[in-house]
């Protein structure tokens, strides 16, 4: 949502904020601008995966008919995928909003920092599924192109400030993306999948010290206060980067149950690590019903 044309002040993405209403309504608009340019030359079927803040960001009212918005599952299937409206990793301080699923969050795998983007693209990248287009603010698009220079990028905004940006005027950005969207879909044959290493080493900081975290059976003290461990597939480290942030929530709420409305990717992400943990069990001869 961070990186969508329009949006120019952290408010526009946070809600319980005045400002909130019109970064869904910003959201939605170039949703729309997307499909239209797509389905133009030949897209079929158009579904879309709200990832910021948990879901929950996109009104279907104000969606084009036959656009549909799913949950975070991809083993249905899909043709191709876009990577729309991204911010650029923690650390970044060229970026506007720069975090990585979290703020005061760092998450590195194999001794190199990544953000969302990387992330995304190797969940995507075990089920098949090519990216055809990334978009974003100038640091973000410089994200992609570092990690993925054989995926298009699309620049719609610079950072002012960590909390602030310029945008290219809505319209004529729209018509940016509509040309940009275009030239993609004609270059079937040429999208790029990016299946990850694994399994996969990671590291995991955080800005304030928690001892929580530390009791994930998958992550153990490293150096420098890194925490470290290793998965089998992306989405298993995308599910324990939401548990980690649903512990910080709690050692501030003090409260299990707020802790999870607050995160609340992380309760089926608990429950799918704990099916994985049940699994690798039962592999090694570990567990018995």
């Amino acid at each position: 949502m961070e990186g969508i044309t329009g949006i120019e002040r952290y408010e526009q993405c946070v809600r319980g904020t005045d400002d909130y209403r019109e970064g869904v309504q910003l959201l939605c608009a170039e949703i729309n601008v997307i499909a239209e340019a797509a389905r133009s030359r030949g897209a079929q079927s158009i579904s879309v995966i709200d990832w910021h803040g948990g879901g929950g960001n996109i009104d279907p009212e104000l969606l084009d008919a036959g656009i549909s918005v799913v949950p975070e599952d991809l083993s249905t299937g899909y043709d191709l995928a876009l990577l729309i409206g991204f911010h650029p990793m923690a650390g970044d301080d060229q970026g506007f909003i720069s975090h990585t699923m979290r703020q005061g969050l760092a998450v590195a795998v194999g001794g190199q920092q990544i953000g969302e983007l990387s992330l995304l693209a190797w969940w995507l990248g075990e089920h098949g599924i090519p990216i055809g287009l990334i978009t974003g603010d100038r640091a973000a698009t410089a994200e992609a192109d570092r990690f993925f220079p054989e995926t298009p990028c699309h620049t719609v905004k610079r950072a002012e400030s960590w909390s602030q940006a310029i945008c290219i005027p809505p319209e004529q950005s729209y018509e940016a993306l509509r040309a940009r969207v275009s030239r993609m879909m004609e270059q079937n044959g040429r999208w790029q999948t990016y299946r990850p290493m694994l399994p996969m080493p990671f590291q995991i900081k955080l800005r304030d010290l928690n001892p929580l975290p530390g009791l994930i059976p998958w992550l153990s003290e490293g150096e420098n206060d890194w925490l470290e461990g290793q998965v089998d597939h992306a989405r298993d480290l995308i599910d324990l980067i939401d548990v980690v942030s649903a512990l910080i929530n709690l050692q501030q709420r003090n409260n299990f149950i707020a802790a999870l409305k607050d995160e609340p990717e992380a309760a089926p992400a608990m429950e799918r690590l704990r099916k994985r943990q049940i699994e690798e069990a039962i592999q090694t001869g570990h567990w018995s019903p």
